[in-house]
């Protein structure tokens, strides 16, 4: 019990120095995961030192028990759970947005895991020690590694969204998006909503509208983005305006260009898409923080998996690297076996 209660002070030490010290990293989805670990283990450990006295008690062992079985039965439906979700995501999705080629990550996702888990092992003799064995443990490994760096994702983008402390920002950033003619879209109108409540708790910022002109757009987002703020009863002397960016990373480069020398600031972006946003301006060597607005949920999971690969696309080297010893791992046992 005492190596529990230490490993649960270290842990909850490392993830409060992450959150501390640098909350974009992955570390700190990985040692609040640690830390909840922990947490659990160490009140398992106290619930077995008084096991007598709780088994003395019937109400407290039954509802344990309902507990136990609870968390048990969850565990082994998530899988189905998952791409039920999934499924219905990836068709409710193609109704409402139409039939385009990003709206169809829900569907490809659950399809994917219905192959995988399903088909393959009717399809494949996995039976012996063959090419289709090592191949599928291979893909399964992998599958479990990517869900992994997933959850740590996922849960590192929660922790950026929550606020503990009053930031006394310079300037927000609020990332452009696509236009409906000359008027911001539903999605982009929420970014600078979410934008403008900060900007109401710090009387002396700035607000940046980042976003260029599209190739089938009439006038540059950033512009229609101001036009709004000010028709919400924003002071247009207190917007800014950059209207040269095509990406989300030069959103944040060409904005910072237009902020004061070591201002503080923060991003407003839709809250899947927060996270990207503070590793890119990591990359850049910006600290700032980020702010999520709501969006549509049958929207939120497609989106989630598109803002996910691009992470993984931003640290492919690392991805590629782990991909490639995980295959060295198969091949090697693969030789000794045969």
């Amino acid at each position: 019990m005492l190596i529990i209660f230490l490993a649960f002070l270290v842990t909850a030490g490392a993830f409060g120095y992450t959150m501390y010290h640098e909350p974009r990293s992955l570390w700190a989805g990985a040692t609040c995961t640690a830390f909840l670990a922990m947490s659990v283990a160490f009140i398992l450990s106290i619930l077995f030192h008084y096991s007598e006295v709780i088994m003395a008690h019937q109400p407290v062992h039954i509802l344990l028990s309902l507990l136990a079985m609870v968390v048990v039965l969850v565990g082994l439906m998530l899988p189905f759970i998952l791409i039920l979700a999934f499924l219905y995501n990836g068709i409710k999705i193609l109704f409402k947005e139409g039939f385009k080629p990003h709206n169809l990550l829900s569907l490809f996702f659950a399809f994917l895991c219905i192959g995988y888990l399903f088909v393959w092992p009717l399809v494949g003799d996995l039976s012996n020690r063959n090419i289709w064995r090592y191949t599928y443990e291979y893909l399964g490994t992998l599958a479990l590694y990517f869900i992994g760096v997933m959850m740590m994702y996922t849960l590192t983008l929660w922790l950026n969204l929550l606020h503990f402390k009053r930031n006394k920002l310079d300037y927000i950033v609020v990332l452009g998006a696509g236009l409906n003619g000359t008027e911001v879209t539903l999605l982009l109108a929420a970014r600078i909503d979410r934008a403008i409540k900060v900007y109401q708790k710090n009387p002396h910022m700035k607000l940046i509208m980042s976003g260029g002109k599209g190739p089938d757009e009439v006038i540059a987002e950033a512009e229609a983005m101001k036009n709004y703020a000010v028709k919400q009863g924003v002071p247009a002397e207190d917007i800014l305006v950059e209207n040269k960016s095509t990406t989300t990373y030069e959103n944040i480069l060409f904005s910072h260009k237009l902020m004061k020398p070591d201002a503080k600031f923060g991003i407003a972006t839709n809250s899947y898409h927060v996270y990207r946003a503070l590793v890119i301006a990591k990359r850049q060597g910006l600290k700032c923080v980020g702010f999520g607005a709501k969006t549509r949920w049958y929207f939120t999971l497609n989106a989630f998996m598109r803002e996910y690969i691009a992470y993984l696309r931003i640290t492919y080297k690392l991805q590629l690297s782990v991909v490639t010893l995980i295959g060295l791992m198969y091949m090697v046992f693969a030789l000794i076996k045969f």
